[in-house]
C-alpha cells in the first residue's frame, strides 16, 4: 500500500481518490512500474494512443537533458528517438549504431531516430538526475514513488525480478 500512496502524493491526489490511474480512452497500452529490489505493489500507467511514452533524465557526464522516446508495441517496448543537447558516455554517437534510423539537429538539440526493440527497463531511480515518467496524462518524477531501481514492462509481459 506504500506505493499506492506514494504514487496517489506524487500525482496530488488524495488517498481517496477513484481509481489508481484510470485507463483513459485514447490509451493504447499499459505499462507496468515494479519496484526491482523490494516487495511492493505494481503502479499501472496509461501510454498515449501509440502506446507512448517518454523517460526524462539529467545526464551524469554532460549534466544535460535527455529524452529517451519509447512505444508499447504488443509486449515489446520500442525505442524511437533519443533527444540530447551533448554528447556523452552511453549516448548515440554515430549514424551506424544499433538500430539508428536517422539523425538531425533541431535547434540545440541532437534527435536521433531509431526502431530499438527493448526487453523491460531496468531503471536505477537516482533524485540528481530528475528521472521522469511522461505520458499524454502524466508527467511523474520517479523518486516520488519511493523505491530505489524499477522494471518498467509492457503490463501483459510483466514479470517478477
Amino acid at each position: 500500500m506504500r506505493w499506492r500512496g506514494s504514487l496517489l502524493a506524487a500525482l496530488g491526489l488524495a488517498a481517496s481518490a477513484g481509481p489508481l490511474l484510470p485507463f483513459p480512452a485514447h490509451a493504447a497500452a499499459l505499462l507496468c512500474l515494479t519496484p526491482s529490489r523490494e516487495q511492493g505493489e505494481v503502479v499501472r500507467v496509461a501510454t498515449g494512443p501509440d502506446g507512448g511514452f517518454s523517460l526524462s533524465f539529467i545526464h551524469s557526464v554532460s549534466q544535460t537533458p535527455v529524452t529517451d522516446i519509447y512505444r508499447i508495441h504488443g509486449n515489446e517496448i520500442i525505442q524511437t528517438a533519443e533527444v540530447f543537447q551533448a554528447h556523452g558516455a552511453g549516448l548515440p554517437s554515430f549514424p551506424d549504431d544499433v538500430g539508428v534510423t536517422g539523425w538531425r539537429r533541431e535547434g540545440d538539440h541532437f534527435v536521433v531516430e531509431m526502431h530499438r526493440v527493448l526487453g523491460p527497463i531496468h531503471l536505477r531511480v537516482q533524485p540528481a538526475y530528475r528521472n521522469t515518467l511522461h505520458t499524454p496524462d502524466i508527467t511523474l518524477p520517479l523518486e516520488k514513488l519511493g523505491a530505489p531501481a524499477l522494471i518498467l514492462a509492457p503490463c501483459s509481459a510483466e514479470t517478477n525480478p
